[in-house]
């Protein structure tokens, strides 16, 4: 794996771990006992970014790093980089108002479209 691709899976993982424990911090300001995670909204938003987060970096981690052995390493990361800005603009917006979370929702969104077919056509045209 490419330096920098690995650089940016670990800045995901980072992020995602200060969204963990953000979410802990709400679920103590707002007394969400543990296993609960319904009962308090504000405390709800925080938990369902950090979820939401979760299930995208199932499928980040593998396109950034398909992407990045078979595409343009640099561009794989800038994607990866805009993958992570936009995440945490989902977290944020969503934590203020669910609403507001679409243009965090739209970079992390068309980041992976880019890794996707980027990693699709990279991952072809090394078998051709």
């Amino acid at each position: 794996m490419e330096p920098l691709i690995a650089l940016v899976v670990v800045l995901a993982l980072v992020e995602y771990m200060g969204f963990a424990l953000a979410t802990g911090r709400a679920r103590l300001k707002y007394e969400v006992a543990a296993p609960a995670t319904t009962g308090n909204e504000q405390f709800e938003r925080h938990f369902r970014a950090q979820q939401n987060t979760l299930e995208q970096l199932i499928a980040f981690i593998p396109a950034l790093v398909v992407c990045g052995m078979f595409s343009n390493t640099a561009a794989a990361a800038v994607a990866g980089l805009v993958f992570i800005i936009g995440r945490l603009l989902y977290y944020r917006g969503y934590v203020k108002e669910p609403k507001s979370r679409s243009l965090g929702f739209g970079l992390g969104f068309f980041a992976m479209v880019y890794l996707l077919i980027a990693s699709l056509v990279g991952v072809v045209g090394a078998m051709l």
